[in-house]
């Protein structure tokens, strides 16, 4: 019985095999099939250029623009995928310094500027709609208090006898009145803003605007902080552009002057000093008739060149830096590089009276490894730090 039945599943199963292959045949020469091959391959031939690409057989370089656009938006899409910070929209002005970013880092660098600026503007936009949703109740709260025949004020306690004080009104208010009295007796601290045609890019305008703006941050805590002017300032270059549209925004600070004339028409050069980090020369002590020269420049780009040691040589200036080592251990992997508002803060906080130590305080702790209340010297120093130290000669 079996020998009868083995010959004839052996028969069926190769009439389904041949019948399996002849359909798989048909569909393979009909039209559609034959449409749909053509636009795999088409595809394929297309794309060919990625796969080398991702490959590592070709360079970021010898990709025409369109390529370019995508390999961009297929790394957005991956660095979206792994947690990066990076922005749901480019805006097409960023478009070109991204195609001509040879490097990943630099694009990532201007990936993150981005999704901060989007986040920024996601938070001011929801602020405006709270200040306007605000609005709306005060002004159902004016209609209410009307009809009770009581005056009108956004204040809750009108009963009160206080006047409700706005805080950004009155800290602007006592602000400027220090700010005025340092500018008549000519206490200055001077911003270099000559660097930002050669040495700025544009990502970081908003940054350094950002930073000359926190320099009023803390403005309460000195008696006397000197008056900021920014010199070499050009009218129609980016840093004007900025203020413009943050003044337009109404969110700007206007306690400075600008002006494009240079620092030696301004000071006599036997007084200034021009603060580098790259100076040969140790800063000591604040010197209450100098004034001192802050360069306006943020870009890391530059990799360390000493371009404002450089340009105060030129013109034949004083320069000094910063004791940061004396008083500082940093981290093995922390940016010594300072912000121009720390900068600004340690010089106000030296003209105060305050030690070296406590000026430096203004340097985030994420930054340092250590501090040491006491300078580090070497031989026959304690005579030049003693009076800032509270170190006598004999105890070196």
């Amino acid at each position: 019985m079996f020998r009868t039945v083995s010959p004839l599943a052996n028969f069926i199963f190769r009439s389904n095999t041949l019948l399996y292959h002849y359909r798989n045949l048909a569909n393979l020469t009909s039209p559609k099939s034959i449409q749909d091959t053509n636009q795999s391959s088409s595809i394929k031939e297309n794309n060919e250029w990625l796969w080398e690409y991702l490959r590592h057989r070709q360079s970021y370089q010898s990709l025409n623009n369109e390529q370019k656009r995508q390999v961009i938006l297929l790394e957005i899409q991956t660095l979206r995928e792994s947690g990066e910070r990076v922005p749901d929209n480019v805006p097409e002005e960023y478009w070109p310094e991204l195609v001509s970013s040879p490097l990943l880092n630099n694009r990532k660098s201007i990936y993150n500027y981005l999704f901060v600026r989007e986040v920024s503007k996601r938070k001011r936009i929801a602020e405006k709609a709270a200040v306007q949703e605000r609005r709306i109740k005060n002004a159902e709260r004016h209609v209410e208090l009307a009809e009770a025949g009581l005056p009108l004020s956004n204040y809750p306690g009108y009963h009160s006898m206080f006047r409700q004080i706005s805080g950004g009104h009155t800290e602007r208010y006592l602000r400027d009145n220090k700010l005025i009295v340092q500018a008549r007796l000519n206490e200055h601290v001077l911003v270099d803003c000559g660097y930002e045609v050669d040495h700025a890019r544009s990502k970081y305008t908003s940054k350094l605007v950002d930073q000359i703006e926190f320099f009023f941050a803390n403005i309460h805590a000195y008696h006397s902080p000197s008056f900021v002017t920014l010199c070499n300032f050009a009218t129609d270059g980016q840093l004007q552009q900025e203020f413009s549209r943050r003044q337009s925004q109404k969110r700007s600070i206007n306690c400075f002057q600008t002006t494009e004339a240079n620092y030696l028409d301004l000071v006599d050069k036997e007084n200034l000093i021009y603060l580098s980090p790259h100076s040969p020369y140790e800063m000591s002590e604040y010197n209450h008739n100098a004034v001192y020269i802050i360069g306006a420049i943020i870009d890391t780009g530059l990799g360390g060149r000493p371009i404002s040691l450089a340009k105060a040589k030129r013109d034949n200036i004083k320069h000094q830096r910063l004791p940061l080592e004396r008083y500082l251990k940093f981290g093995s992997n922390a940016n010594r590089s300072l912000s121009l508002d720390k900068i600004y803060n340690i010089l106000m906080a030296l003209k105060h009276g305050h030690s070296w130590a406590d000026a430096f305080q203004a340097i985030p702790d994420r930054k340092v490894a250590e501090r040491f209340k006491q300078p580090r010297l070497g031989r026959n120093e304690s005579e030049r730090w003693g009076k800032w130290a509270g170190i006598r000669k004999d105890s070196v």
